[in-house]
């Protein structure tokens, strides 16, 4: 019986420049990423003579053999079941000459050493604290690189250049020990300019996601306000994953469906304690359903019921003292009767004369359900013509 084993080809090494964060920026969170992984809390990053050279003060390289293992993180368990390194590595700097130093220890990895050829391990002069590594590559621009540090808790800098650095969530966040993250609702008013730097779209994606400085973002509406969650990988275990080799997405399995339904509750749970909302009446239900009381939504209504037009022919004033209760909706089977119904209402309601106000409001069908919603309503309008000015 014939049996088939997984195994990767040494046709792969040959294509690695192809394969891994083939951009500037890709090179800079992977190294980024490494030295901190190290226990690096600081990298000096220059740019000389056409080359840039970056030293941390992490702990060294232990095993050089493990740099051109692909696949091979050599992390420490903690570090595997916290982040899901890839084992990449300096790969990210294929095909270029690098010189990597690290304790009283270097290498030189040429073209050829990338695709399988044996690299030899010098000694180094003097010795090196932490790692430095030397490359030719386009300059690391502060500017490119200070988006990639500011949340990634080290000390960078750029040409002696500090980079900005600043907490991605703040004291209010709830830790999620069982993901290994902390999450933090927010008002989209108040994102700071770094957050903002990561929304591609204002709109949508509206969830961003710090895997220690790197940075990913999807979309998750569980309501209809315009929120934003920011969720904070602690470093502790976690399901939550990247999809190889870009990083750039989250996989979409257990852990997951798990974070989409904490977000959920978290973005119920801060409704409650901000005490007013404009939610959707399904809305308001569902936090019911997750034991999650909310107050009735602020009424949300608007005068008139041509809205809709690009030209408003003649508005509607409601009395300032004048309730909300007091005024009227139009009945949907009034509306749907005469498409001329809904204008007839409006025009009524703005230049008719009544010993009381006659005021007309419309106001969406999601907020059915909603005490102040239940109002009066127009349920049939007749129209007797007076003279007639013009006919199409």
């Amino acid at each position: 019986m014939q049996t088939i084993q997984a195994q990767v080809n040494l046709r792969l090494l040959s294509k690695a420049e192809r394969l891994f964060t083939g951009t500037v920026q890709g090179r800079i969170i992977e190294i980024l990423q490494n030295a901190r992984r190290a226990g690096a809390t600081e990298i000096q990053i220059a740019n000389q003579d056409g080359h840039v050279i970056v030293r941390d003060n992490g702990r060294g390289i232990a095993d050089f053999a493990a740099l051109l293992d692909l696949g091979r993180s050599g992390w420490d368990e903690r570090t595997e079941s916290a982040e899901d390194p890839a084992g990449v590595g300096v790969f990210c700097l294929a095909p270029r000459e690098v010189c990597i130093l690290s304790g009283c220890r270097k290498v030189v990895i040429a073209a050829k050493g990338w695709t399988g050829e044996p690299v030899e391990v010098q000694v180094a002069q003097p010795p090196v604290e932490g790692t430095e590594l030397v490359f030719p590559d386009a300059a690391w621009l502060f500017e490119m690189v200070e988006e990639h540090a500011v949340f990634t808790g080290l000390k960078v800098s750029v040409d002696g250049k500090q980079c900005a650095s600043e907490p991605f969530v703040s004291d209010q966040a709830v830790l999620h020990p069982e993901l290994g993250c902390r999450i933090e609702v927010r008002e989209r008013t108040a994102l700071s300019r770094w957050h903002g730097e990561w929304k591609h779209r204002y709109y949508s994606e509206n969830v961003l996601v710090n895997f220690h400085g790197q940075i990913v973002s999807f979309t998750y509406m569980p309501v209809s306000e315009p929120l934003q969650f920011l969720v904070d990988l602690t470093g502790e275990p976690t399901g939550i994953r990247l999809m190889l080799p870009a990083r750039t997405q989250l996989v979409e399995n257990d852990a997951f469906d798990q974070l989409k339904a904490i977000l959920e509750r978290e973005v119920y749970q801060y409704v409650q304690r901000r005490g007013s909302h404009q939610l959707k009446f399904s809305e308001y239900c569902r936090a019911r359903e997750l034991g999650i009381e909310l107050p009735e939504a602020d009424p949300a209504f608007q005068l008139g019921l041509l809205t809709d037009e690009p030209v408003v022919p003649v508005a509607i004033v409601k009395p300032e003292d004048w309730p909300l209760a007091k005024c009227y909706r139009l009945a949907a089977a009034c509306k749907d009767a005469d498409e001329h119904n809904e204008a007839n209402a409006h025009l009524l309601s703005a230049l008719g004369t009544f010993e009381s106000p006659f005021v007309v409001v419309d106001i969406g069908s999601s907020y059915d359900g909603y005490s102040w919603a239940k109002l009066p309503t127009v349920e049939r309008i007749e129209l007797d013509a007076g003279k007639e000015l013009t006919r199409e």
